[in-house]
């Protein structure tokens, strides 16, 4: 699209909205507008609406780039449909002091940063004022960076955008989210491949983007498909490689030809080979799922990336049978189209942080996942993804804390899969916080960790969730090894491989048997 007729599209739409809120030109004031730290009083990026006072519903904020932009339904969109409005779309990125149009009456201004800021909230009428700047502070409640733990999203793609709007996208609304790092990835779907726009980008660091503070990398989502919506065998993030993995879909019903004689893990080796890392998507989405997870080719689980968390199982559904099995799996996520959440994966990295010492922190299971709050968590003197070895049984000590700039309920302490400790969060001046502070008696091997549980919903009207990366016991040498955790995986292992026996497709019998025998080979892994 031209860069003219789309300002004038731009300006038009602006036109109409203000139309819609029974607003006219005379009705709408010239204002900057900024935001800054409450601390240092420094411009800072973040995002903003505003409402007429005694009015429910926002008006738009001309001249800023929509928060919510392209977010909705990506079936919707396919089929040419307008998506539903959501919260996400009354804010607005303020990326710096900018010129914009607001409705010249009495109005109150909300603003935030990210996920350590509490909400700032200014009224005044423009009614009455010929005010020519408009200045929030931003008052942050919390300093991740400076304790070295840094948010990512594993998992973007965009779709339907103009080259240029996707700069702009990425330029602008990451650092208004204060994510330090973003994986965007290259992706195949034949049908419409033309409006991957993210699929123009090179793979690798994109350089270009880094000046905004955010590292930026190209990586490819590798998938399968039975049919054109089944999960098949599945999903899977392949960062920080150096070239594109073919094929980079496999099977029939995705690519519309082919067999389905191609495992995914594979491309999860040939990334491997490459220095990169392997991070399974969708929670328990996909038939190859739980075999590559045994095998230990997978670096990390992806948890809520892509669809509301009603349509998701809950923890103890998937993904604790593999802690209690004895697997040591990190959490991640990200937000697949579109930054349609604050959804992200912190991890301490306490080397210079680049893309791979990031990703490295993550393998090692140095993360927590979270849309809201934000942990601290040791037990003794270990941290998350660290192990507590215990010559005997015996208590141990467990310090941990959640905040959140929304109420997200409850912190609660997991053991083994099970909730042991729950504690209702406070009020702390214009944020929650919880604190769990106790001795832990330990009989057997297992694992630690901290989750939020609650009815909250973000500012942008999705259930806040957030959970640790496990903390191990070892007591006598031994790690956790529950029986009926190994009998639930080698269980799903051998529906997934009576699944792909009866419906895919192979050409030869040695397609068949490359396929089947990673499931022969995670069945006998589970046996050891």
């Amino acid at each position: 699209m031209n860069r003219r007729l789309f300002l004038v599209l731009i300006w038009g739409l602006g036109v109409m909205a203000a139309a819609r809120c029974g607003l006219l030109q005379e009705d709408l004031h010239r204002v900057r507008l900024s935001l800054v730290d409450g601390e240092t009083g420094k411009p800072v990026s973040g995002v903003i609406r505003c409402f007429v006072q005694g009015q429910a519903q926002a008006v738009p904020i001309h001249g800023l780039l929509e928060r919510g932009q392209g977010v909705g339904s990506v079936a919707l969109q396919q089929q040419g449909k307008r998506p539903p409005r959501r919260p996400i779309h009354d804010w607005y990125v303020l990326s710096g002091p900018s010129e914009v149009t607001l409705p010249r009456k009495p109005l109150r201004l909300e603003a935030f940063s990210g996920l350590e800021t509490e909400m700032a909230t200014l009224k005044v009428d423009l009614g009455k004022s010929d005010r020519t700047s408009i200045t929030l502070p931003l008052n942050s409640f919390s300093q991740m960076k400076a304790k070295k733990w840094f948010g990512g999203n594993t998992h973007l793609h965009l779709f339907r955008l103009e080259p240029e709007e996707a700069d702009r996208y990425l330029i602008e609304i990451p650092p208004a989210d204060r994510l330090d790092v973003l994986f965007t990835s290259y992706l195949i779907r034949p049908s419409e491949d033309a409006d991957y726009i993210t699929n123009r980008y090179p793979i690798g660091d994109l350089t270009q983007f880094h000046s905004t503070g955010v590292l930026v990398n190209q990586g490819e989502e590798h998938r399968h498909n039975l049919t054109p919506w089944s999960g098949g065998y599945g999903h899977v993030m392949l960062l920080n490689i150096k070239k594109l993995i073919q094929p980079v879909s496999i099977g029939p019903g995705i690519t519309g030809s082919g067999t389905d004689g191609i495992p995914l893990q594979q491309g999860i080796d040939e990334a491997h080979r490459q220095g990169g890392t392997a991070l399974w998507c969708h929670n328990d989405l996909g038939l190859e799922r739980v075999v590559n997870f045994v095998l230990g080719k997978v670096d990390a689980q992806n948890i809520f990336d892509g669809l509301s968390l009603e349509d998701y199982p809950q923890f103890e559904d998937t993904f604790y049978h593999y802690l209690n099995a004895g697997l040591r799996v990190p959490f991640s996520t990200g937000t697949d189209w579109f930054l349609f959440d604050l959804a992200r994966v912190y991890t301490r990295v306490t080397v210079p942080l680049e893309t791979s010492s990031w990703l490295e922190a993550l393998k090692q299971g140095r993360s927590f996942i979270t849309n809201g709050p934000l942990f601290h968590f040791q037990v003794e003197d270990q941290a998350i993804g660290d192990t507590v070895s215990l010559k005997s049984p015996g208590k141990v000590g467990i310090d941990g804390r959640a905040s959140g700039r929304v109420d997200f309920g409850h912190l609660e302490l997991v053991h083994n899969g099970r909730v042991v400790d729950r504690i209702r969060s406070q009020a702390d001046g214009e944020h929650f916080s919880a604190e769990l502070k106790k001795e832990f008696r330990v009989d057997e091997p297992g694992w630690l960790a901290l989750r939020v549980s609650g009815e909250a919903k973000s500012e942008y009207g999705l259930p806040i969730f957030g959970h640790t990366s496990a903390i191990y016991l070892e007591v006598e040498g031994r790690s956790i090894r529950q029986p009926t955790a190994v009998e639930h995986l080698r269980r799903e292992i051998q529906e997934a491989r009576a699944t792909v026996a009866d419906e895919a497709l192979f050409a030869t019998p040695e397609e068949r048997k490359r396929v089947l025998d990673i499931y022969d080979q995670g069945l006998a892994a589970l046996e050891k």
